[in-house]
């Protein structure tokens, strides 16, 4: 068995704690998505509404976590393709 680096070891470190990273700010872009949307939940308040509430607001977690996962995914192909250096680019 081959012997890892040490500078690849801290390099696959760095891209796994990214990759968590990521994984936590899309999830939680989603979460906030689907609480607001319980939260507001009324048959006195129309749907179209809830979507513009959360749309129109300052809060910008789901389109960046829209965004975040487009770059996550493309930072995750690099990482398997031993691409490790892009791959941390791409997950900060």
């Amino acid at each position: 068995m081959p012997e890892i680096s040490k500078k690849e070891n801290q390099l696959q470190w760095a891209c796994r704690i990214l990759i968590t990273v990521n994984v936590l700010l899309i999830i939680g872009g989603y979460i906030s998505f689907f609480q607001t949307k319980y939260q507001l939940d009324s048959p006195l308040i129309p749907k179209s509404i809830v979507y513009q509430i959360f749309a129109d607001s300052d809060n910008m977690i789901m389109k960046a976590s829209i965004i975040s996962a487009g770059i996550f995914l493309a930072g995750f192909w690099f990482y398997s393709f031993n691409k490790k250096k892009i791959a941390i680019i791409l997950f900060s």
